[in-house]
């Protein structure tokens, strides 16, 4: 009768061990880097490549534990496409207000932002090393121009609401689509190592490559206006990694509380509570508060940026 007790008690000590340390992936986070590589028409302008940071979320894999399965997420995507910058350009001086003492320097920068939602098929699970897949992507992508203005003499130009000023200048918002292929290593059961690439092809739309922003001869003036409308794909080349989040299964164990004894020491100490001054009484020797001063912005010639009137983004 003892050897069957201590055999049902070991078997149970063991069934609520696994319960209580068992849990089962509910989906991934990655975290990536990629270099940007213009594509198609979008290439043929000489539009500069490169370099930005994705994110991205799939659910677990359904069927679960088959060797060929699916995911569904959403995946975001940002990359610097390289600046340029103009010397000593002549600041537009305000109509009312102090005058702007010295110049400032230009900075033109394009960048690029993707969302898209993402299925996944794999060939193999979470136990197998290396894992195939192939994704499917639908989405939108931006393509941006920046102006940034920076006060060569900012000390000596105190009303002003900022050293620096940065415009959009040019931006396109198109819908893409696409697909990517890669390897995913599996390090662990929580981490794993990924790579590959994505294509996406995109709509037409405006965009400006640095070298068609120039600076007229021997002025201040900058032209934003030799954009290109042409077709937006992009190809990705992507390294990063990937972790499983889990969900944990805990075993709660019922039990009956065990009698206590009324403490006989019931007394009961009261304190003085301490003296705060009263917050709604102000102190008399609170300084009064002053309405700050208003700040000027700061701009370049009016022939400066535009935004592209005629571009759906």
């Amino acid at each position: 009768m003892k050897k069957t007790l201590t055999i049902i008690l070991t078997l149970f000590t063991t069934s609520i061990l696994a319960q209580t340390q068992a849990k089962a992936p509910k989906g991934s986070i990655g975290i990536g880097l990629h270099v940007a590589c213009p594509q198609s028409e979008l290439k043929d302008i000489d539009y500069d490549p490169g370099f930005g940071i994705n994110f991205s979320y799939l659910t677990r894999g359904y069927p679960y534990k088959s060797k060929v399965n699916f995911q569904v997420g959403a995946r975001m995507d940002f990359a610097n496409m390289q600046s340029r910058t103009f010397d000593s350009i002549a600041v537009a001086q305000p109509a009312d207000g102090p005058a702007i003492i010295g110049d400032a320097n230009v900075k033109a920068s394009n960048r690029m932002y993707g969302f898209f939602g993402l299925v996944r098929l794999n060939w193999g699970t979470q136990d197998d090393k290396f894992v195939p897949y192939l994704d499917l992507l639908a989405g939108h992508r931006n393509y941006n121009t920046y102006q940034n203005i920076t006060l060569n003499e900012p000390e000596d130009n105190p009303d002003y609401e900022s050293n620096t000023l940065t415009d959009k200048v040019v931006y396109t918002n198109r819908f893409h689509y696409g697909a990517g292929i890669g390897i995913k290593y599996n390090l662990n059961s929580s981490i794993s190592l990924d790579a590959g690439i994505t294509y996406t092809f995109g709509e037409t739309g405006a965009a400006l490559p640095l070298d068609n922003i120039t600076r007229s001869v021997g002025g201040d003036e900058i032209n934003y206006a030799n954009f290109q409308r042409v077709k937006t794909d992009m190809l990705l080349i992507n390294a990063g990694i990937r972790i499983n989040l889990f969900k944990r299964y805990t075993h709660k164990k019922s039990y009956t509380p065990s009698s206590t004894k009324t403490p006989t020491n019931t007394r009961y100490k009261d304190t003085t509570p301490t003296k705060t001054s009263d917050p709604a009484i102000p102190n008399k020797n609170t300084p009064k508060e002053t309405t700050p001063k208003k700040k000027i912005p700061i701009k370049i010639k009016p022939n400066g940026p535009t935004k592209d009137k005629d571009d759906r983004g």
